[in-house]
């Protein structure tokens, strides 16, 4: 790795530990302070909220645990390095969220069953009510560097964040409602709290789950690699972009790159070269290049390459071809060529319904088609 993606990466490891420490005091301190205060008053949503903060207290351990343990190098049984522990570590986050929203159901129900209306004081709505403003400061705090260094496991704690403002709320307004309007709701506000947090710790399992397995590549990272690659003019055309995450600010790629076939085969992987290092450089990714020739407009079977490129095109979802040869023989001229389709195409049918075309065009033309899955749709014509 070059030295401006050591000094990112430092910055960020610097981010998490600070972050870390702010999360650490603030919901450390919040929690205390709620625990005392709904075990003083009775107030079980007021307590399930205390439970909730001392959870998010775990929650920002594990997110520096699983980011330090994230910034080990490669080694041999982890060639690609340990980036992937931020998810595992957000999955973690995301189970403790679920424990704690399972057990505070089990609070809330016993207050319905026999409801009891809480013990009111000033100081315990005043304790209730700075929560929010604090979660509020931590919300926008950890969404700002999570969104700036790329860093999942904070912005899980800004949704874990905003979603304890929410609660805090509900929890404020049923001690009022208690004490005010008489409303025994103290029970039926813990139950609302409890399944807020379910919902949110079952989403984030999710997101992470979708990370962990394999999910939809980054577009805006994608479509970066691909505004540097357009830079230079020798570059004609991509196909077969593959990215692969690694974890936050950890990918590699791998794309095809069309080249002139009259190309000086030196000069042109000199640029191909520099584009890598540029990726890198930019990016702090690694990318593989592979140089693939393209015939010149005059070619043999150029003619037919455009009319099968006009037929693919007209199908929806339009599909595209490359790496186009044409073999002629004495009895059949081969078109072998590659036809790019989205992930989830059914393909089914597909080469059968090309060699029918290609037929009609010349009964000597005989298909050799490679199905290749667009796994990075990159929405530029294919050469």
């Amino acid at each position: 790795m070059n030295e401006p993606y050591n000094q990112a990466q430092n910055e960020r490891a610097r981010s998490s530990l600070r972050a870390s420490f702010v999360g650490l005091a603030v919901n450390a301190c919040l929690a205390l302070s709620k625990i005392i205060a709904g075990s003083i008053s009775g107030s079980v949503s007021i307590l399930a909220d205390g439970i909730n903060n001392l959870a998010d207290t775990g929650s920002v351990l594990i997110s520096w645990l699983s980011m330090y343990l994230a910034r080990k190098p490669g080694d041999k049984n982890h060639p690609f390095g340990h980036g992937r522990m931020e998810y595992i570590g957000s999955l973690a986050i995301a189970v403790l969220i679920i424990y704690v929203g399972i057990d505070l159901i089990k609070s809330s129900l016993d207050a319905i069953l026999r409801p009891q209306a809480p013990t009111f004081s000033w100081w315990v709505a005043g304790l209730t009510a700075l929560s929010i403003p604090a979660k509020l400061f931590l919300y926008r705090y950890y969404k700002k560097h999570g969104r700036a260094y790329n860093m999942t496991t904070l912005l899980a704690a800004a949704q874990d964040s905003i979603n304890d403002v929410v609660i805090s709320l509900a929890v404020l307004s049923g001690l009022f409602a208690s004490h005010f309007l008489n409303l025994l709701v103290d029970g039926w506000l813990g139950l609302l709290v409890s399944v807020f947090i379910l919902i949110s710790g079952f989403k984030l399992i999710r997101d992470m789950m979708n990370a962990l397995i394999g999910g939809q590549p980054d577009r805006e990272l994608g479509n970066k690699i691909l505004r540097i690659l357009a830079r230079y003019p020798e570059i004609t055309g991509t196909h077969d972009f593959v990215l692969h995450d690694y974890g936050p600010g950890r990918s590699m790629a791998s794309i095809h790159a069309e080249v002139d076939a009259d190309s000086q085969l030196i000069e042109i992987h000199d640029v191909v070269d520099q584009a890598e290092q540029d990726i890198m450089q930019e990016l702090g990714l690694s990318i593989t290049i592979h140089m693939d020739p393209t015939l010149p407009s005059d070619a043999p079977g150029q003619e037919v390459k455009s009319k099968l490129k006009a037929f693919l095109a007209s199908r929806t979802p339009p599909l595209s071809l490359h790496d186009f040869r044409l073999v002629p023989g004495r009895r059949i001229i081969k078109l072998i060529f590659d036809v790019s389709v989205p992930v989830d195409y059914q393909a089914e049918g597909l080469i059968k319904e090309i060699e029918t075309f290609a037929r009609s065009l010349d009964p000597r033309y005989q298909c050799v088609i490679q199905i290749d899955r667009d796994y990075f749709n990159e929405n530029i014509e294919q050469s």
